[in-house]
């Protein structure tokens, strides 16, 4: 009847091999103070194999002390914690062995970050074991961020990488060794009146002497995870446009990575740069940049 605990409803893994990460969410949970809660929802969500979203607590303690490396005080302070934010907890006073975790659905999740969360993009995957302590977690859950090694990303400033994670300066660099994320230079040229692709140069003033230097732009970062399922994500996303209320402005686009990209942009910034084609390229295999 309802109520009833049913075998087999609530099963566990017997170790995940991976952890699905969603990057919006890790990062407005970083900013948030939230790490350490999402952590856990992703974790929970691994761990729960028939995908039903329910877990006996019993369970979930013994496979997050087992795969994750929790002390079983640590993880149930924080699934109090979490209660009611990212899963519920159906407590039986007069019978503990039956209480449920409820794993909170993915729309709800980024509902809950509404004001920072306006759509998700496709989720990246990174391997369970390495998903251990809370630094490594950190670190992953801010990796998340950027785009898989592999993948096509525009450049960024540490500021803005700041601005969008709460990350500082410092604390970045930590991160980027600990979840070995690859940095890649990123170079500023422009077309002469001949349509001749020239780097851009700018004055360096020395001690005694002054010099032309190329320009560089933001480096372009890439983690080490990879790709995973989008699942629901589309459906998701669409639910989030017609549920949330926003009023986000748009801010102006600065680098596109195809002609076709900056032809639709609606807002483009005052200094925009478009990613020279491969075969162009003054020198092979850089990355080089051409402002419109």
């Amino acid at each position: 009847g309802k109520g009833v605990v049913k075998p087999g409803d609530y099963q566990v893994t017997g170790g995940p091999s991976f952890i699905k990460l969603i990057p919006e969410l890790s990062v407005a949970a970083l900013k948030a103070g939230l790490d350490k809660e999402l952590a856990l929802w992703y974790e929970l969500r691994a761990i729960n194999v028939t995908g039903c979203g329910r877990l006996l607590l019993i369970d979930a303690l013994a496979a997050l002390v087992k795969h994750f490396d929790y002390s079983e005080r640590t993880a149930y302070r924080l699934l109090q914690a979490g209660d009611g934010r990212f899963w519920g907890i159906s407590q039986t006073p007069w019978m503990p062995s039956s209480s449920v975790v409820k794993i909170y659905s993915l729309k709800r999740v980024a509902e809950r970050f509404s004001t920072s969360v306006f759509r998700l993009s496709r989720p990246v995957e990174v391997p369970a074991q390495s998903f251990k302590g809370r630094r490594a977690k950190r670190a992953l859950l801010y990796a998340s961020f950027f785009k898989p090694d592999g993948s096509r990303a525009k450049p960024i400033s540490r500021d803005s990488i700041e601005a969008a994670t709460g990350v500082k300066r410092r604390q970045q660099q930590r991160y980027d060794k600990v979840a070995g994320i690859k940095r890649v230079a990123n170079f500023a040229y422009q077309q002469d009146s001949q349509g001749k692709l020239t780097p851009i140069r700018w004055l360096v003033n020395g001690k005694s002497r002054q010099w032309l230097k190329d320009r560089r732009l933001g480096n372009t970062y890439y983690s080490r995870a990879i790709k995973a399922h989008r699942g629901m994500i589309k459906k998701i996303n669409a639910e989030l446009q017609r549920s949330l209320y926003r009023d986000e402005a748009r801010l102006p686009k600065r680098f596109f990575l195809s002609a076709r990209s900056l032809i639709r942009s609606s807002v483009r910034d005052n200094e925009a740069f478009l990613l020279v084609n491969k075969e162009e390229r003054i020198i092979p295999g850089r990355m080089e940049w051409c402002m419109v």
